[in-house]
């Protein structure tokens, strides 16, 4: 018998996905490809000549590989899971859990309101630089922050006096906008603080969800605020600098262009379709204020084809967790974004500090309502004991898509959050089928890539997005 001649190539395990007459094949080195029914015949039969175009494809993607492309393999495998490899980047200071304000989801409300004080601010400092990541991102969060201005301003001047240099060092700050005055604008854009409003769309919308205590009209102040802030930050020289941060709720449903052209309206070239989390106030309202993924997800698909088709007008306008998604898919890159990280970056990526130095993991874990997620306090504790926590341990494992939905094309791409999951079933074993965030985030994707497959136009306007 003559002795045939062993491959040197190999088609990795990969996941399907069905779109109509196309497939999707991925594998976990986020490598993907969509093949027509007649190639992905071929490559489920084994019937892949060497030479073929389609073998030439499938390698060039990465769904076949040798000795020669294991190497890049790998390496787009830890670009795509950069928060395996380093530690904490965005610590969120709670300055105050005081507000100005009686939003209808509040999920910060207390009943006993405190403020930061330097001796806490100078700890989170020592945290943000006990850090190994070369990057940190100080995020100002409240209640709202501004009404505790005074360690606003401590962390942002010596936040810039400790770095010498070591880290890509960004400070921003989450704000309603309503106390917002040039004095505090002009502060805030010398030392290149960016600024992201809370703003959910049209007056009816906005003032709807976000009510002042004073009465006045919330819409027409924050709208005021951003117009201001962009006009001094624009003469600064930091455009970009300034953001908007839209939360949807029941009664924002019904309304996904205006919000989208609102944003437009403003200036805005990016857009953040969030849906709200059930913690708070918003848990206590949610028969009122609530919805199902199901109604999320018509929203948003509205919203996008909206979007899009704005896009295909000429006007720029991106929805921001599509970036996300996107820069996943094409770039093979970690964005970032803590809930599509798997394991979840929550406490490991990011830390939340509340203003009497209780660590949480993420700013939704300080919203449940226990002090289960507590990793420890920042006075008390060593930055480096509160990374090696059981805690964190469990909110790594609980959180491990692996584990969970191992079998789907989008697993390269997904993450879900432990907190998100708790909140919803009482348990830190997420029932992943039934999550509100993992259906969510998996029609997505599936929506990206079946716009994509649709219409060479719309792959074009999400790659320039990217850019």
């Amino acid at each position: 018998m003559k002795k045939t001649e062993k491959n040197t190539w190999a088609v990795l395990p990969y996941n399907i996905e069905r779109f109509k007459d196309r497939y999707l094949v991925s594998n976990l080195f986020g490598s993907w490809d969509i093949l027509e029914r007649d190639e992905f015949t071929r490559l489920e039969g084994r019937g892949l000549q060497e030479q073929s175009p389609l073998f030439k494809r499938l390698y060039k993607s990465g769904i076949i590989a040798d000795e020669n492309s294991l190497k890049n393999l790998i390496e787009d495998y830890r670009n795509l899971h950069g928060h395996l490899f380093t530690d904490t980047s965005l610590h969120i200071a709670v300055v105050t859990t005081r507000c100005n304000m009686n939003c209808l989801y509040c999920q910060t409300k207390t009943n006993a309101p405190q403020d930061m004080t330097i001796e806490v601010a100078s700890r989170i400092l020592k945290y943000v630089f006990d850090t190994q990541n070369p990057y940190a991102n100080i995020e100002f969060q409240g209640g709202e922050p501004l009404l505790n201005w005074e360690i606003i301003k401590f962390i942002t001047e010596n936040a810039s006096r400790i770095n010498t240099g070591n880290k890509h060092l960004a400070i921003s700050l989450v704000t309603n906008g309503t106390l917002l005055d040039d004095k505090k604008i002009e502060y805030l854009a010398k030392h290149n603080v960016g600024i992201c409003f809370s703003f959910d769309g049209p007056s009816t919308v906005h003032n709807a969800n976000r009510v002042m205590a004073s009465g006045n009209d919330a819409y027409d102040t924050v709208k005021d605020a951003i117009t201001r802030t962009k006009q001094i930050y624009k003469q600064q020289g930091l455009p970009h600098s300034v953001n908007l941060l839209c939360t949807i709720t029941r009664k924002s449903l019904q309304e996904p262009e205006k919000i989208v052209d609102e944003y437009i309206a403003l200036g805005a070239d990016k857009i953040p379709l969030r849906p709200l989390s059930k913690l708070g106030l918003a848990r206590d309202q949610w028969d009122a204020i609530g919805y199902t993924a199901e109604e999320f997800i018509a929203f948003w698909t509205r919203a996008m084809d909206h979007i899009l088709e704005l896009n295909k007008q000429g006007k720029k306008i991106q929805e921001r967790l599509s970036v996300v998604i996107l820069s996943k898919i094409f770039k093979k890159v970690n964005p970032g974004y803590v809930d599509m990280m798997s394991p979840c970056g929550a406490g490991r990526a990011v830390l939340a500090y509340m203003p009497n130095g209780d660590i949480y993991p993420c700013d939704e874990a300080r919203m449940i309502g226990e002090t289960m997620f507590k990793l420890g306090n920042v006075v008390k504790d060593d930055y480096h004991a509160v990374m090696k926590s059981n805690n964190v341990f469990c909110l790594c494992e609980s959180s491990l898509m692996d584990l969970w939905d191992y079998n789907t094309a989008f697993l390269p791409w997904l993450g879900t959050c432990p907190v998100l999951n708790y909140a919803q079933d009482k348990s830190l074993v997420p029932k992943i089928k039934t999550s509100n965030l993992h259906k969510i985030f998996t029609f997505q994707i599936r929506y990206i890539f079946d716009r994509i497959i649709q219409d060479d136009k719309n792959k074009e306007i999400f790659l320039s997005w990217l850019t």
